[in-house]
Formats: C-alpha cells, sequence, structure tokens
C-alpha cells in the first residue's frame, strides 16, 4: 500500500483534484453573470482562454450597449440644439419687430409733438384775438363777427369775459346768434 500512495501518486491525484475544481468552476462561471464580478476579477478571468472569450463578449455587448446609450444622448442634444437655433431666430425676429414697431412709435410720436405744437399755437392766437375782441366796442366786433364761420366764432367766446360775448351777441344777427347759441348749449 506504500506504493500506491508514493510522492508521485499524491501529486497527480492533486493535480486531478485542482483540475476538477478548476473545471467545476469554470463550469459554474459559464452560467454565472460575470456583471457581478469586480472589474479586477473580470481581467483576471479574461486571460483564461476558456472564459475569455464569454468575458470579451460581455465587455463587448456592454461597449455597444454605452455606444447606444452615447447615440442617444448625442441626437438629444443635437435635437435641442436645433430647437436652440430656431428659438434664438425667432428672438431675432421678434427683435427685428420691436425695432421697426419702435421707429414707428417715434415717428408717431414726432407727428403728435408736430400737431401738439399746431395745436397750442392755435388755442395761443384764438386766446390773443379773444382779447383783441374783447377790447373792441362790441357793434364793431359784431359786424366783423358775422361773417366768420359759427365754430370758430364759438372758440373766440370760450376765450372771452362772458359779459363781452352777451353784448356781442346782442349786437349780432338774431339768426346766427340763436344759430352760435344753440350750438354752444350743446343741442
Amino acid at each position: 500500500m506504500k506504493n500506491i500512495f508514493s510522492g508521485k501518486t499524491i501529486i497527480i491525484i492533486g493535480i486531478i483534484i485542482v483540475l476538477i475544481i478548476v473545471a467545476i468552476c469554470l463550469f459554474c462561471f459559464k452560467f454565472y453573470d460575470l456583471d457581478r464580478l469586480h472589474p479586477s476579477v473580470k481581467a483576471v478571468f479574461s486571460k483564461i482562454p476558456i472564459l475569455k472569450n464569454k468575458v470579451a463578449s460581455e465587455q463587448f455587448s456592454e461597449i455597444q450597449e454605452d455606444d447606444k446609450i452615447l447615440e442617444e444622448e448625442k441626437e438629444r442634444i443635437e435635437d435641442e440644439w436645433l430647437e436652440i437655433e430656431k428659438q434664438k431666430q425667432e428672438i431675432k425676429n421678434k427683435e427685428s419687430e420691436l425695432l421697426k414697431k419702435q421707429a414707428e412709435l417715434e415717428a408717431l410720436e414726432q407727428e403728435l409733438e408736430v400737431a401738439k405744437g399746431k395745436l397750442e399755437t392755435q388755442i395761443k392766437n384764438i386766446k390773443d384775438l379773444a382779447q383783441y375782441y374783447e377790447l373792441m366796442e362790441a357793434r364793431s366786433a359784431a359786424k366783423i363777427l358775422e361773417n366768420i364761420e359759427d365754430d370758430f366764432l364759438i372758440q373766440l367766446f370760450q376765450n372771452m369775459k362772458k359779459e363781452t360775448v352777451s353784448e356781442i351777441l346782442s349786437n349780432l344777427d338774431p339768426q346766427k346768434a340763436a344759430s352760435i347759441t344753440e350750438k354752444m348749449s350743446g343741442l
């Protein structure tokens, strides 16, 4: 019995046991999800010829997934970039419209200022004329004012003292005085 368990036999039995254990481990790892393994363990397994293909294929599939995610992200970023460019163009268009409206508004303001200046001048002139007619004798003023338009005459009267207006109205042609009085009442 001593021959059976000689040194060489023990080494051979040990090697067989180790190979059986390794084979069992390899068989188990064939069905084992390598994603759960630590990267350093994966690196060691990738050096073992039998597991090399499995680790490489899983790494390849991970790379493919990463590439797919990157492509999707790239497309999303491109879409967002196009949207940003579109919004930039819309903003430029709105700015252009706003500048155009601002120029129109400034032109209208200038026209309004000119009209306001003319109106102020007309009002000043009417007030000055009203003062001149107030200084005249009522009969003389009435003779001159009989030939003036009713609307202008009303504006003059509105800038005169009530006593002077009543004297001039009494010296005007009765029909003209009645017409002016009716218009001044707003009826």
